[in-house]
């Protein structure tokens, strides 16, 4: 079972195309990956299979443990990974062939201003925005912070 997941996740670490990971096997390709993590799985299902879903009951209890816990990862998160590839994948598809006017959907920017709290001046801009796009399409919300940017910085993030 480790064998699998190692080789699953070095499947995804080539799929992702993630900056970090250079395998150095000369004939190494995403495919050898996943054929090794599907083999380990068949080979677990053909050994024992009441065995087999028992590990895997049990890998999936402690990952939702450490998961509940809370523990510090350090490695990244494989799920986001993927869902930001999946996106980045999609935009890029987009930009292949020229827009159809059935498939438009509305882009709205709003430079809003914001009070001494670092709320927003004019809340309803964006109920407003919504009606606009009549719940299709994408809103994108900016202001700008005055001061220098050490001192703001954590405001900016908030």
């Amino acid at each position: 079972m480790c064998y699998m997941f190692v080789n699953l996740a070095c499947a995804l670490q080539s799929l992702l195309h993630t900056p970090n990971w250079r395998p150095r096997f000369k004939y190494y390709h995403w495919s050898l990956s996943m054929a090794g993590s599907i083999l380990c799985l068949v080979v677990m299902f053909l050994s024992s299979w009441y065995y087999a879903l028992i590990a895997i009951a049990i890998a999936g209890c402690v990952y939702k443990y450490i998961e509940y816990c809370g523990a510090e990862k350090e490695w990244g998160d494989g799920i986001r990974g993927l869902a930001l590839s999946a996106a980045r994948y999609s935009l890029l598809r987009l930009e292949e062939g020229p827009p159809h006017t059935k498939n438009w959907r509305p882009q709205v920017l709003i430079l809003c201003k914001l009070d001494e709290e670092l709320n927003p001046k004019y809340p309803r801009m964006f109920s407003f925005a919504s009606q606009l796009k009549a719940g299709k399409g994408l809103t994108i919300v900016c202001s700008v912070l005055e001061g220098a940017f050490d001192k703001m910085y954590s405001e900016a993030q908030a």
